[in-house]
């Protein structure tokens, strides 16, 4: 089911947790993401709108694009395109089929989406994929931010082709400053319900967050933050590390203390 946002967003959150957003303008749609169960999603669109759709990734983990064969074209970072057979091995087991090649459309940073009436900008901030994206929404005053920063409880860095944490840290303070314009937008996650932590506190991904997730990159690489040992299903061996740091959260590999 379609959940509207807003006059022109719409999102959606399938049973395995992941939420996708569409969003509508006078010529064309968007879709960010496309959900991890791979259930039929065009129908619902087609109740809201009957302009052309296209399907744009924030990143290249299946529990992003389980339906994305119902979209003639996909947009996928070109970064993320070169990882795609690592990622689609490492990821197998979810079950998801692989992404259809003839289907796919590389873009860089600063591509603008023009949907007529709005557009969608898109913002590397790699670090959870090689070309994780976040897609701007000037016109709707908000960020879809798939995982690149997590959904509000941690970013999960345990998982191939992650980035160094220095490297994450450069990256997130380059979105920072790329966005200093842009501080009052809302930012809108791939997995909505992990913004409430297990301690019940509600803390969606925002600006601040950003920054405090930048800080923990910093406490870790310097040791005066360490993480615990946790069970992390794609890390290495099973296992990972967890740390925070005010209101952000990270789960790494010690292999990426550099």
């Amino acid at each position: 089911m379609f959940e509207r946002l807003s006059g022109s967003v719409w999102r959606h959150h399938d049973e395995a947790g992941s939420t996708s957003y569409l969003i509508v303008g006078a010529q064309r749609a968007a879709m960010v993401d496309c959900g991890a169960t791979g259930e039929r999603l065009m129908p619902a669109i087609r109740e809201i709108t009957p302009l052309p759709v296209d399907l744009l990734l924030t990143h290249a983990h299946p529990d992003h694009y389980a339906s994305a064969a119902e979209f003639e074209r996909i947009w996928l970072h070109e970064a993320d395109i070169r990882a795609l057979p690592v990622l689609e091995a490492a990821f197998s087991a979810l079950g998801v089929p692989p992404l259809e090649r003839d289907r796919l459309t590389p873009f860089d940073d600063g591509r603008v989406f023009e949907l007529g009436g709005r557009q969608l900008l898109a913002c590397a901030l790699p670090g959870h994929t090689p070309g994780s994206t976040v897609f701007i929404d000037d016109a709707d005053g908000c960020m879809f931010t798939g995982d690149a920063v997590g959904s509000g409880d941690i970013v999960l860095m345990s998982v191939p082709l992650a980035s160094s944490l220095s490297a994450y840290r450069d990256a997130l303070r380059a979105f920072l400053d790329m966005t200093c314009a842009r501080a009052g937008y809302i930012w809108h996650a791939g997995h909505v319900h992990q913004a409430v932590r297990p301690t019940g506190e509600y803390n969606p991904p925002c600006r601040a967050l950003c920054g405090e997730m930048a800080a923990l990159c910093d406490a870790v690489l310097s040791g005066s933050v360490r993480g615990r040992e946790v069970e992390e299903r794609f890390a290495p061996q099973g296992r990972a590390l967890r740390a925070t740091l005010g209101r952000a959260g990270i789960v790494y590999c010690a292999e990426q203390i550099c």
